[in-house]
């Protein structure tokens, strides 16, 4: 049986060999953190999701092509939506989107045909797989953790599920999403992908006061 590691693949997330002790899983062409070897419940992880699969979308027929597709479109710009099927949309803008397979959603080996399908006159392609790296934490104490690198209030009643906001977080540029998995609040954090080694340490060095610590994408499945 082959043993799954990122140096198998092509397409690899820009810390992988950060993830020593770490069992993998093949998505989309590429190796993605299931778990790390002999850890716990965390009260809170930090998870690496930068090579499951996403695409971008802009144009002033973007929002209907959406809601063609079946897809839960965001009302405003700066909110998100999560299909039942694991499909998150967030609405970056007035005609931008971008359309994201949590773990574990049944779409995971449809994304291709949805993006081909969403296209067509006034559809742009916005590329936001590579460039990004996507990050998400997920466990108790989240706006606590985040008030050490970012000044914006991400209390849940200043910043709900299903509200994201484009700021910066230890002084990188960045977007952070709320929504929930498995009863969890998850902050999915998108950031230039060359930032995202320092980003990482960063967050795990915000985390260490509330026992925060790196897992894997079970962290999000309740596994």
């Amino acid at each position: 049986m082959t043993v799954i590691k990122p140096e198998l693949f092509d397409s690899r997330s820009c810390i992988y060999r950060k993830h020593q002790h770490a069992e993998f899983s093949e998505v989309s062409g590429a190796a993605q953190v299931l778990s790390y070897a002999e850890q716990g419940d965390p009260a809170t992880g930090l998870i690496d999701l930068s090579v499951r699969p996403r695409f971008g979308l802009r144009g002033p027929n973007a929002g209907a092509a959406l809601i063609a597709a079946g897809l839960l479109h965001p009302e405003q710009p700066n909110t998100l939506t999560v299909s039942d099927d694991g499909v998150m949309v967030l609405r970056l803008g007035r005609t931008e989107y971008w359309v994201l397979a949590l773990p574990g959603a049944s779409a995971d080996t449809d994304m291709d045909a949805l993006q081909h399908q969403l296209c067509g006159s006034g559809i742009y392609p916005v590329y936001c797989h590579d460039s990004y790296t996507w990050l998400a934490m997920a466990g108790d104490n989240l706006a606590d953790i985040m008030a050490k690198v970012c000044a914006v209030d991400l209390r849940e009643e200043s910043f709900a599920p299903g509200e994201l906001v484009m700021t910066s977080l230890a002084r990188v540029g960045g977007i952070i999403c709320h929504h929930q998995m498995a009863g969890m609040s998850v902050f999915s954090i998108f950031s230039d992908s060359a930032s995202a080694g320092y980003l990482w340490d960063a967050l795990l060095d915000a985390m260490a006061e509330f026992d925060g610590i790196p897992a894997g994408q079970n962290r999000l499945l309740g596994r």
